[in-house]
Protein backbone atom coordinates (compact mmCIF):
# COMPACT_ATOMS: atom_id res chain seq x y z
CA UNK A 1 0.00 0.00 0.00
CA UNK A 2 1.17 3.07 -1.01
CA UNK A 3 0.85 6.11 0.75
CA UNK A 4 -1.40 4.90 3.51
CA UNK A 5 -1.83 3.88 6.74
CA UNK A 6 -0.81 0.82 6.90
CA UNK A 7 -0.43 -0.07 10.44
CA UNK A 8 -3.58 1.09 10.96
CA UNK A 9 -5.10 -0.95 7.87
CA UNK A 10 -3.53 -3.86 9.07
CA UNK A 11 -4.68 -3.74 12.34
CA UNK A 12 -7.91 -3.08 11.74
CA UNK A 13 -8.08 -6.21 9.25
CA UNK A 14 -7.07 -8.20 12.40
CA UNK A 15 -9.63 -6.89 14.58
CA UNK A 16 -12.42 -7.09 12.23
CA UNK A 17 -11.71 -10.08 10.06
CA UNK A 18 -14.78 -12.16 8.29
CA UNK A 19 -17.24 -9.28 9.83
CA UNK A 20 -19.26 -7.44 7.90
CA UNK A 21 -18.84 -3.81 7.47
CA UNK A 22 -20.79 -0.87 6.78
CA UNK A 23 -19.04 1.80 4.97
CA UNK A 24 -18.83 4.86 2.64
CA UNK A 25 -15.70 6.65 0.67
CA UNK A 26 -15.25 10.55 2.19
CA UNK A 27 -13.49 13.81 2.85
CA UNK A 28 -12.67 13.72 5.85
CA UNK A 29 -12.80 17.32 7.36
CA UNK A 30 -10.29 19.47 9.58
CA UNK A 31 -10.82 20.40 13.07
CA UNK A 32 -11.38 24.26 12.25
CA UNK A 33 -14.00 23.56 9.45
CA UNK A 34 -15.73 21.31 11.91
CA UNK A 35 -15.69 24.11 14.28
CA UNK A 36 -17.14 26.41 11.91
CA UNK A 37 -20.04 23.91 10.70
CA UNK A 38 -20.54 23.75 14.65
CA UNK A 39 -21.35 27.39 14.47
CA UNK A 40 -23.59 27.42 11.61
CA UNK A 41 -25.39 24.65 13.08
CA UNK A 42 -25.63 26.29 16.53
CA UNK A 43 -27.56 29.29 14.75
CA UNK A 44 -29.73 26.99 12.40
CA UNK A 45 -30.72 24.81 15.63
CA UNK A 46 -32.27 28.48 17.44
CA UNK A 47 -34.64 29.09 14.62
CA UNK A 48 -35.81 25.03 14.84
CA UNK A 49 -38.26 23.47 17.33
CA UNK A 50 -35.89 20.12 16.90
CA UNK A 51 -33.89 17.70 14.92
CA UNK A 52 -31.15 14.90 15.61
CA UNK A 53 -28.37 17.16 15.06
CA UNK A 54 -24.73 15.51 13.58
CA UNK A 55 -22.47 15.17 16.17
CA UNK A 56 -19.06 18.12 15.03
CA UNK A 57 -16.78 14.48 15.04
CA UNK A 58 -19.26 12.57 12.32
CA UNK A 59 -19.75 16.16 9.86
CA UNK A 60 -17.50 14.44 6.63
CA UNK A 61 -18.61 14.88 2.65
CA UNK A 62 -19.72 11.20 1.39
CA UNK A 63 -18.46 10.61 -1.86
CA UNK A 64 -19.77 7.37 -2.13
CA UNK A 65 -22.20 5.45 -0.12
CA UNK A 66 -21.02 1.97 -0.27
CA UNK A 67 -22.65 -0.19 2.45
CA UNK A 68 -22.07 -3.33 3.75
CA UNK A 69 -19.00 -4.98 2.64
CA UNK A 70 -16.75 -8.09 3.73
CA UNK A 71 -13.43 -7.83 4.93
CA UNK A 72 -12.18 -9.70 1.24
CA UNK A 73 -13.77 -6.37 -0.41
CA UNK A 74 -11.53 -4.34 1.36
CA UNK A 75 -8.26 -5.01 -0.60
CA UNK A 76 -10.23 -3.90 -4.00
CA UNK A 77 -11.96 -0.51 -2.16
CA UNK A 78 -8.03 0.20 -1.62
CA UNK A 79 -6.61 -0.66 -5.27
CA UNK A 80 -9.95 1.76 -6.15
CA UNK A 81 -9.37 4.40 -3.89
CA UNK A 82 -5.36 4.25 -4.61
CA UNK A 83 -6.22 4.53 -8.68
CA UNK A 84 -8.69 7.39 -7.56
CA UNK A 85 -5.56 9.47 -5.64
CA UNK A 86 -2.76 8.87 -8.35
CA UNK A 87 -5.19 10.47 -10.57
CA UNK A 88 -5.82 13.37 -8.75
CA UNK A 89 -3.62 16.55 -7.19
CA UNK A 90 -4.73 18.22 -3.91
CA UNK A 91 -7.04 20.94 -3.74
CA UNK A 92 -9.73 23.25 -2.46
CA UNK A 93 -13.30 23.48 -1.87
CA UNK A 94 -15.49 26.11 -0.73
CA UNK A 95 -18.57 25.68 1.65
CA UNK A 96 -20.99 28.53 1.19
CA UNK A 97 -24.43 27.96 2.20
CA UNK A 98 -27.30 25.45 3.88
CA UNK A 99 -30.20 23.88 2.90
CA UNK A 100 -32.68 21.75 3.22
CA UNK A 101 -33.86 17.89 2.02
CA UNK A 102 -37.60 18.22 3.05
CA UNK A 103 -39.71 15.46 4.02
CA UNK A 104 -42.93 16.38 5.01
CA UNK A 105 -42.77 19.56 7.90
CA UNK A 106 -39.63 18.00 8.49
CA UNK A 107 -35.65 17.55 6.47
CA UNK A 108 -31.92 16.81 6.43
CA UNK A 109 -30.31 19.64 6.94
CA UNK A 110 -27.25 20.59 5.21
CA UNK A 111 -24.09 22.47 4.63
CA UNK A 112 -23.31 22.76 0.44
CA UNK A 113 -20.02 23.14 -1.81
CA UNK A 114 -19.74 25.46 -4.13
CA UNK A 115 -19.75 24.12 -8.02
CA UNK A 116 -16.04 22.80 -7.73
CA UNK A 117 -14.97 20.92 -10.97
CA UNK A 118 -11.86 19.09 -9.29
CA UNK A 119 -14.14 17.87 -6.79
CA UNK A 120 -16.26 16.50 -10.16
CA UNK A 121 -13.46 15.12 -11.07
CA UNK A 122 -12.78 13.30 -8.19
CA UNK A 123 -15.96 11.68 -7.95
CA UNK A 124 -15.96 10.99 -11.48
CA UNK A 125 -12.10 9.09 -11.01
CA UNK A 126 -13.55 7.39 -8.16
CA UNK A 127 -16.81 6.03 -9.65
CA UNK A 128 -14.77 4.88 -12.69
CA UNK A 129 -12.10 2.82 -10.09
CA UNK A 130 -14.78 1.36 -8.61
CA UNK A 131 -16.87 0.08 -11.15
CA UNK A 132 -13.34 -1.78 -12.13
CA UNK A 133 -13.25 -3.24 -9.16
CA UNK A 134 -16.83 -4.76 -9.48
CA UNK A 135 -19.09 -2.07 -7.28
CA UNK A 136 -21.88 -0.32 -8.55
CA UNK A 137 -21.60 2.89 -9.02
CA UNK A 138 -23.76 6.08 -7.49
CA UNK A 139 -27.54 6.29 -9.13
CA UNK A 140 -27.88 9.61 -8.19
CA UNK A 141 -24.32 11.17 -8.90
CA UNK A 142 -22.57 13.73 -6.49
CA UNK A 143 -24.53 15.98 -4.35
CA UNK A 144 -21.77 17.52 -2.76
CA UNK A 145 -23.11 18.50 0.70
CA UNK A 146 -22.25 18.00 4.77
CA UNK A 147 -25.40 16.55 6.72
CA UNK A 148 -25.70 18.72 10.23
CA UNK A 149 -28.90 17.21 10.82
CA UNK A 150 -31.62 15.02 10.47
CA UNK A 151 -35.67 15.16 11.17
CA UNK A 152 -35.30 18.77 11.50
CA UNK A 153 -38.24 20.39 11.91
CA UNK A 154 -37.98 24.40 11.60
CA UNK A 155 -40.37 26.92 13.51
CA UNK A 156 -41.86 28.29 10.40
CA UNK A 157 -40.08 26.89 7.26
CA UNK A 158 -37.28 25.91 5.22
CA UNK A 159 -36.44 28.75 3.68
CA UNK A 160 -36.64 31.50 7.14
CA UNK A 161 -33.97 29.17 8.49
CA UNK A 162 -31.87 29.76 5.02
CA UNK A 163 -32.21 33.13 5.43
CA UNK A 164 -31.65 33.28 8.70
CA UNK A 165 -28.55 31.63 9.65
CA UNK A 166 -25.11 33.38 8.02
CA UNK A 167 -22.83 31.42 6.36
CA UNK A 168 -19.43 32.79 5.73
CA UNK A 169 -17.57 30.93 3.06
CA UNK A 170 -15.52 28.11 4.30
CA UNK A 171 -12.22 27.17 2.13
CA UNK A 172 -11.35 23.22 2.94
CA UNK A 173 -8.12 21.74 2.08
CA UNK A 174 -8.87 18.02 -0.17
CA UNK A 175 -5.75 16.60 0.64
CA UNK A 176 -6.96 13.04 0.60
CA UNK A 177 -9.86 10.75 0.73
CA UNK A 178 -10.88 7.67 3.20
CA UNK A 179 -12.92 4.44 3.14
CA UNK A 180 -14.76 4.92 6.76
CA UNK A 181 -16.91 2.17 9.05
CA UNK A 182 -19.87 3.26 10.52
CA UNK A 183 -19.93 1.51 14.26
CA UNK A 184 -22.57 2.10 17.07
CA UNK A 185 -21.11 2.13 20.72
CA UNK A 186 -23.99 1.78 22.60
CA UNK A 187 -26.90 4.88 21.52
CA UNK A 188 -23.37 6.72 19.94
CA UNK A 189 -23.04 6.18 16.28
CA UNK A 190 -19.24 7.18 15.21
CA UNK A 191 -17.26 7.42 11.97
CA UNK A 192 -14.55 5.69 11.70
CA UNK A 193 -11.71 5.24 9.26
CA UNK A 194 -10.76 2.13 7.67
CA UNK A 195 -8.22 3.86 5.99
CA UNK A 196 -7.31 7.21 4.29
CA UNK A 197 -5.15 7.60 1.11
CA UNK A 198 -3.51 10.85 0.41
CA UNK A 199 -4.03 12.72 -3.73
CA UNK A 200 -1.07 12.22 -5.06
CA UNK A 201 -1.84 13.48 -8.88
CA UNK A 202 0.74 15.39 -10.15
Amino acid sequence: MQSCEIRLYRAFLEKRRWIRLRTFIAIELEEETKAQLAEVQAEAEKLCRRGNYTPKENFHLTLHFLGEVQEEDLDYLHEAIYETARRNRPFTMTIDKIGFFPRGNKGILWAGIERSNHLQRLFSTLEKSLEQQGFARERKGLSPHITLGREVEPQRNFTDVQRGVRVEPMRVSVRSISLMESVRRGARLMYVPVFRQNLIGK
